[in-house]
């Protein structure tokens, strides 16, 4: 069994389905993964609440339920052996015990397994702050990256400018410049001066979602934010989980003589998932500095456990503001995935470009339709 909540719900389904004769098909099964975004994961009774209400279509169901829910997440075992738990489960057998508030003095190794794998959920999806250690980049790969963030840099541009700026092949003859220069020569005019149009250079906004759920993709993530904070000195990041922080100095600092280490992050590292408190803090803080040529990134899940509407305000604001917006999701090449986590939802109409993080030369697409914009 996966680690992914929304695994875990379609994998509870199933077992409804195949060991209780449950009428329960795929339909039920995405409305049992929507209704525990919705009702949150920082109780137990609520999560059982809500998939009650999806799963149980006649009263003698609710018995039949109420025992497979706590063989599958609580600690009451009901004869029903489940040895995934037992591999991939972490030792938080007496947290879990006091979270979901029973006691038990005698407690048998199925019952330790399943509490673990709840606490294991609690902790991966609580919207609550954490303290996390310093974040690590991974040295594997960087010259990968370095080479990629310069593909991106490169074919990323918004147009030309409309400012006549001197260029080596430019469209106008530059005589105030041509005569300046042939003073060298005596008056000889020797190399001809021009204007032209330049492009325009973009200006990247990373924001990195470092909440305990992206945790395992992080390598991947950080990597490609410091490879474009290297090749960009127009290029800015942040973190963000509970609350907001800027890195762009600390990743352009980081290096092999510090250990590729970010330090002092705070609760923007490790942490719950608020996608909507922190967008809205990053508008208010920093979003005087978006202008039509900046090209916004997000990489994040879009698991947010906050409120959605102050999302969707803190999207359509950035969208108002910046070029164009891509959204980095790291399930999104998975087979069968669909955005339907409610953050990713919200996200999705403000959104130009939606890839993974194996197909970030897909943010290139970023600058099709931002071409279109007035040039400045």
């Amino acid at each position: 069994m996966g680690d992914d909540l929304a695994t875990k719900t379609v994998e509870f389904c199933a077992r409804l389905r195949a060991v209780h004769g449950f009428n329960i098909g795929p339909r039920e099964s995405l409305e049992a993964v929507r209704a525990i975004e919705i009702a949150g994961v920082s109780e137990r009774a609520r999560i059982a609440a809500a998939l009650r209400a999806v799963c149980c279509s006649r009263p003698e169901e609710i018995e039949l339920f109420t025992r497979a829910f706590d063989a599958f997440f609580a600690n009451e075992p009901q004869g029903v052996p489940q040895p995934h738990h037992a591999r991939r489960t972490r030792p938080a057998a007496e947290e879990a015990q006091r979270l979901s508030g029973e006691v038990r003095v005698n407690r048998q190794p199925d019952e330790e397994n399943a509490a673990q794998t709840w606490q294991a959920l609690l902790a991966r999806y609580s919207p609550d702050a954490a303290a996390a250690g310093a974040a690590t980049i991974p040295a594997d790969g960087l010259d990968a990256a370095l080479k990629e963030a310069d593909r991106l840099i490169a074919r990323l541009h918004l147009g030309r400018s409309l400012r006549w700026k001197p260029q080596p092949r430019g469209k106008r003859f530059d005589l105030r410049r041509t005569l300046r220069a042939s003073l060298r020569t005596g008056g000889d005019i020797v190399e001809p001066r021009a204007l032209g149009h330049p492009l325009r250079n973009p200006r990247f906004v990373v924001l990195l979602d470092g909440s305990r759920s992206m945790r395992e993709h992080a390598p991947q993530m950080l990597r490609f934010a410091y490879a474009l904070c290297k090749r960009s000195r127009r290029a800015r990041a942040f973190l963000f989980s509970t609350q907001l922080h800027e890195v762009t100095r600390k990743l352009r600092d980081a290096g092999r003589a510090k250990g590729y280490r970010l330090d002092d992050l705070g609760e923007a590292w490790g942490g719950g998932t608020r996608i909507g408190a922190s967008l809205r803090e990053f508008v208010a803080e920093h979003g005087a500095s978006l202008t039509d040529q900046t090209f916004v990134v997000v990489i994040s899940d879009g698991l947010d456990v906050g409120e959605i509407p102050q999302l969707q305000r803190a999207m359509r604001e950035i969208a108002r503001r910046c070029a164009a917006i891509g959204w980095v999701n790291p399930h999104a090449d998975r087979p069968g995935y669909s955005p339907e986590a409610r953050g990713m939802r919200a996200a999705l109409p403000y959104v130009t470009a939606f890839t993974s993080l194996e197909r970030l030369d897909a943010l290139t697409n970023l600058g099709r339709n931002a071409r279109t914009l007035a040039c400045a």
